[in-house]
């Protein structure tokens, strides 16, 4: 070997570190990737022991179908992969598309405001990107109810939603994997050389590459890819040589991780009076600091007997600060109310997850605070030359999901292997 270890040490087992990983290993580089945790996937993981059925404990929508980068591989491997099925209900509503009706008034809402804000700042100078709530307006009973389909989409609370942010999410349908989207992430993984139980303390640039120190000893090599969260990267759980750079530290301040949640309930088959992958939703109204203390039900998940309780923002925070038999009374009262008494009679078993209070997490996904809309190509920037970033928190269209993160992974192998060849 050279004076170098490696050619790339690539940071985190996620998606984007697997992508990276993947990549620039069949490029023909010397690669290792050094993972915290005692696993690969980072906050994608399917869990199979809590119900005996699988359980994303993190991400489980494939979002945006028509684009995704994880749906080719999910078929390659043989998975199951297939469209979420239309079986979205309202409760208290005897046609869903009044719902539907708001929803989209709201997201056409949000592209036109975002355009004019957009239109201002270019032609003024002076920045503007708003939040959700400054656009939002109570025109019915169910308008809340259709804008928290937004905020939870990015795990906000609709006062701390850019704008401009929500809008550049590119949609589409959603996909479903039937061994979990961990699963299909974990799959890809195999064959890396991807070291477990590795955690990272310092990233210091060298004049001829990187030198990285772990909590088993240090690695030499000519360039790095850092792929953990912005919750890692802002609260200093990896000292940077030299420090960071003044406009990533501002942007850490507004591109910030967002709370999302899953309270996974097992019911006997048959409980839930709804078809399998039903979305469930219910009316919502704001507090006075403008924040619903609800979410959604995906519901007799695969047709697996197991129903998720999703919830984003400050809710859901509580929720998990409370510890996880809140999230599951929360949940399990919710759907005594829908569908009476036999529902609790029916229960089985639940388990809540806290990404919060993963220690190399820190948070769900990373969503822009009014104002953090352009700061994502911030993050992307490379540091010091040859430390490289990628992630969900540094796509611009696909933000907030692990298709954005493996796009990113990808971004930045070619980003290293211009530097390097």
């Amino acid at each position: 070997m050279s004076a170098h270890d490696f050619d790339v040490v690539v940071v985190g087992a996620g998606a984007a570190g697997i992508a990276a990983t993947r990549a620039l290993k069949s490029a023909g580089l010397a690669v290792v990737c050094v993972e915290a945790s005692n696993r690969v996937g980072g906050r994608t993981h399917t869990d199979t022991e809590i119900f005996g059925v699988p359980f994303d404990m993190g991400a489980h929508w494939m979002h945006t179908e028509h684009v995704n980068a994880l749906k080719a591989p999910g078929l390659a491997l043989g998975l199951d992969l297939y469209a979420a099925p239309d079986n979205a209900t309202t409760f208290g509503l005897e046609d869903d598309a009044v719902l539907w009706d708001e929803v989209d008034e709201i997201h056409g809402a949000i592209n036109e405001a975002a355009r004019i804000d957009a239109e201002i700042e270019a032609s003024t100078g002076s920045p503007t990107d708003r939040s959700l709530a400054d656009i939002w307006q109570n025109k019915g009973r169910w308008s809340f109810t259709a804008a928290m389909t937004f905020a939870l989409s990015i795990a906000r609370d609709l006062p701390d939603t850019s704008l401009r942010d929500i809008s550049a999410w590119e949609g589409g349908d959603d996909w479903f994997c039937r061994e979990g989207f961990g699963h299909l992430i974990a799959c890809t993984a195999q064959g890396l050389p991807i070291k477990l139980a590795t955690p990272v303390t310092e990233i210091k640039s060298l004049t001829d590459g990187v030198q990285i120190t772990t909590a088993t000893g240090k690695i030499k090599a000519r360039t790095v890819v850092v792929t953990v969260s912005v919750g890692v990267l802002a609260e200093d759980i990896i000292h940077f040589d030299p420090p960071l750079e003044s406009d990533r530290r501002s942007a850490l301040e507004l591109i910030t991780m967002g709370d999302y949640n899953h309270a996974g309930l097992l019911f006997r088959p048959g409980a839930l009076p709804v078809q399998p992958d039903t979305w469930l939703t219910y009316h919502l109204e704001p507090d006075a600091n403008g924040i619903a203390r609800g979410g959604g039900f995906l519901c007799n998940i695969s047709n697996t007997g197991l129903t998720s309780f999703e919830s984003s923002g400050s809710f859901s925070r509580q929720l998990q600060d409370a510890g996880p038999e809140s999230a599951i009374e929360h949940a399990l009262e919710t759907l005594v109310g829908f569908f009476g008494t036999a529902v609790r009679k029916a229960f089985i078993k639940g388990h809540a997850s806290a990404w919060r209070n993963e220690p190399y997490v820190r948070g769900s996904y990373a969503g822009a605070s009014p104002g953090g809309h352009d700061k994502r190509a911030v993050l992307c920037k490379s540091h010091a030359e040859r430390v490289h970033f990628a992630g969900e928190a540094t796509h611009t269209s696909q933000q907030c999901s692990v298709s954005g993160a493996h796009l990113e992974g990808l971004r930045a192998a070619e980003d290293v292997l211009a530097q390097l060849r």
